[in-house]
């Protein structure tokens, strides 16, 4: 019976730098997407878009995993671009996410963001937040990290990352991937119009 106890003690006690470790990367993902909410709440009350864009460009810049994102958003074609034309793309990526949250965080209607959960999957973690607002219905906003970045976001069950995808995937198939760069610009123009 000792023994046994002994050996069950000693076992959890190697267990629990694991467990440890693993909770601290929980809350540094957590960390992260608070981060992003904090400048998203920050951008909500500047009076322009110029400025809202400026307030985020930074957090987006080093909170989301840019390469990652455009390697999965572009798929083969991905490997088949030049290390210029990769960092281009990721640059033009960085530019319409930016402009995109400026314009949809454009005015402070009170809006709150709240943590639901965290938990570890397969090579990262998922932050599951409220988007609680004062003139609608909350938002689900989950958030899928590996190497403490951001590289998918997915609102009510929609994937970001899914949506764009496939949307530039099928513009490369119709019309090749110089119409997709021109594409993705027209949607930085449009979303700094409002």
């Amino acid at each position: 019976m000792v023994y046994q106890l002994t050996r069950v003690l000693l076992l959890t006690l190697c267990l629990l730098p694991a467990v440890v470790r693993a909770d601290e990367r929980e809350q540094a993902a957590a960390a992260q997407v608070e981060r992003f909410h904090q400048a998203l709440l920050t951008a909500m009350t500047l009076p322009d878009h110029a400025a809202r864009e400026k307030a985020l460009s930074e957090p987006v810049n080093q909170i989301f995993a840019l390469e990652r994102i455009a390697a999965i958003s572009l798929g083969r074609t991905w490997r088949t671009l030049d290390a210029d034309q990769q960092e281009n793309f990721m640059a033009q990526l960085a530019e319409l996410i930016v402009a995109t949250y400026a314009d949809r965080f454009a005015t402070d209607k009170g809006h709150v963001f709240e943590l639901d959960d965290v938990s570890a999957v397969k090579n990262g973690f998922v932050v599951r937040t409220r988007l609680v607002r004062s003139d609608a219905k909350p938002v689900a906003l989950d958030y899928l990290l590996r190497d403490n970045q951001i590289f998918n976001v997915i609102a009510d069950g929609v994937s970001d990352l899914s949506l764009r995808r496939a949307d530039y995937s099928s513009i490369i198939k119709k019309e090749g991937y110089e119409q997709l760069l021109i594409h993705m610009k027209e949607k930085t123009a449009q979303a700094r119009q409002g």
